[in-house]
Formats: C-alpha cells, structure tokens, sequence
C-alpha cells in the first residue's frame, strides 16, 4: 500500500504508507480537538452495516508524544466513549493471520472487563464495539471488505447481546466497486487517494487536510516522526545488509572449500549470477543507508 502522510498534505516528503504512520495516525484520530474526525469514521462503519450512528463522541487517551516515543502508546489503543455510554476501540494493524481474530477478542474482552470494577453491578456494563482496520486478508472465503461478528444463537439465529460487537476491514478487498458513501471515503484515504479528491467526497476530509498541516507545522511531532521512520527504515535496511553479507560469505566459504558452483547455488538459493550480484547490493545498501542518514540530519537545520 503505497500511500503517505505527506502526499495527502501535496507536499514533496515522502514516507512510508499511511497505516504505517503511526505517529499521524494515532494523532489524528485521538488528539484534543480531533473528535469530529473519529466521529466520521466510526459512523461510517455503522452506517455501512445499518447499525446506529452517534452525535458525539469523547477520546479517552489522548495522544501523548512522550509516551508514543517512550513506545509505551500504540496505533491499536484508539479508545472513545459516545455519548449513549458505548465505548468503541479502533485498532490498524499492518500485517497478520488468523491469529488475529483472538487478538481482537481479547482486546474486545480487555476493553468490556474494564468497565466494571470489583462488587460493582453487572447492569453498569455497556457496549464495546470492537473496529479492526486491515491492510491484509483475514477471511478469505468471504468477499466482502467489511464483515461484522456478534453473539448469536446458531439455529434460531438470535443476538444474544449488543454488547460484543467486532467489524473487520479489510483494506485489500476494496476497490471502486465497493464505494459505500462515508465508508469509502475513509478506505480510499487509507490507500492513498488525493486529499482534493476525498474533500469532494466528504467535507471532513477538510478538516483532516487542516490536521494535516498541523502536524507538519509542529517541530516535536514531525521530528518525532522522522526520528521513528528513519530508525525503522535503517533498520530494516540493515536487516537485509545482514542477510546479503550471510548469503556472500556462505557462497565465499563454500567456493574457497572448492564446492562448484551448482552446489553452492543449491546451498544458498541463489543463482550463479545473483550470487555475483549480492556482493554489489551489499555495498549499495550500506551506501544507501549512510545517505539516508546525511540527509536525514540535514532536514533538522
């Protein structure tokens, strides 16, 4: 997914995708001031289900830059409460399996058990609503983008309760096809879509544009940005140097053992000649990476 915070913003930075941008992400859903945005969003979710809207809602952890850099706060802890008393969690998560589903169930089941200190009455629990945004496949027998799960009774095909309520959506099942008013507008968001172009679609993305722009005008939260996106790039950078120079000094061992070839080739899973390239992109990626660094501490001046 091919989409940044920046682009959005029509500025000349670029990033990482969106769902990865945490630090805006987490900002713009659940900083001070920001409570019509989220609102947007989980009402768009309701509503493209049929179920009922809110006229407000409260944030309950407000994002906190020391923290969020201290990594004691997390994209997947987005927790509001509207104004019926519904409490509504909103996690976006990257990648994952089928392991996922008791992930969400347990932070569905975490959110739910707070509500309700010791000796106090059961009559004082209230509805969580669980939404979960994907950027991967969870369910692949159904086709739909956004599924909704709650507790029914199998034959007579009953809701027990309103109280669990846990949507999926799956951002690599939607295209074009799918536009669903409010809903759309936000996936499209997600994927990357021209902020001029999602403003026609839906006047809260105005709004968005002008957060937008203050968290690019703010020096904390955008070094505290490319601090973390730098770190993450070099490391992952650093992990595939790593694995190229495993691959070049297996491939120099075996030769220098006078194994052919063909059997290093096996050995490793490399071709001949990729094996001869490895030892160029291991220098590449180095060289890359120091760049990367330059310019990264030039942008702070």
């Amino acid at each position: 997914m091919q989409i940044n915070l920046f682009r959005h913003c029509e500025t000349l930075l670029i990033l990482k995708p969106a769902l990865g941008d945490d630090c805006f992400i987490r900002y713009l859903f659940s900083d001070e001031g920001n409570e019509n945005i989220v609102l947007d969003f989980i009402n768009g979710v309701m509503i493209d289900l049929n179920f009922q809207t809110f006229n407000n809602v409260v944030i309950l952890n407000p994002f906190n830059l020391t923290k969020y850099l201290d990594g004691k706060e997390s994209i997947v802890d987005v927790k509001c409460i509207t104004e019926d008393n519904q409490t509504v969690i909103i996690e976006i998560q990257l990648q994952g399996n089928q392991y996922f589903i008791r992930r969400s169930l347990y932070y569905w089941a975490n959110s739910y058990s707070s509500l309700l200190n010791k000796s106090e009455n059961y009559t004082k629990l209230s509805p969580v609503i669980s939404i979960n945004v994907l950027d991967f496949t969870l369910f692949n027998d159904i086709k739909d983008f956004h599924s909704c799960y709650l507790l029914k009774e199998i034959k007579h095909n009953k809701i027990l309760t309103d109280h669990c309520m846990l949507h999926y959506i799956e951002l690599p099942k939607f295209n074009l096809n799918n536009d669903k008013e409010k809903l759309s507008s936000w996936i499209k968001f997600f994927k990357g879509e021209n902020m001029s172009n999602l403003i026609k679609e839906n006047n809260i993305f105005e709004e968005v544009e002008k957060r937008c722009q203050s968290f690019i005008d703010s020096d904390p939260l955008i070094n505290a940005y490319r601090k973390k996106e730098w770190n993450e790039y070099f490391y992952k950078d650093m992990i595939n140097v790593e694995l190229k120079k495993r691959d070049y000094d297996i491939a120099k061992n075996l030769k220098q053992m006078n194994i052919d070839n063909t059997s290093i080739s096996k050995a490793i899973g490399l071709s001949i000649d990729e094996i001869k390239k490895t030892l160029i992109s291991f220098f590449k990626l180095y060289i890359n990476s120091f760049i990367i660094i330059v310019k990264n501490n030039f942008k702070k001046y």
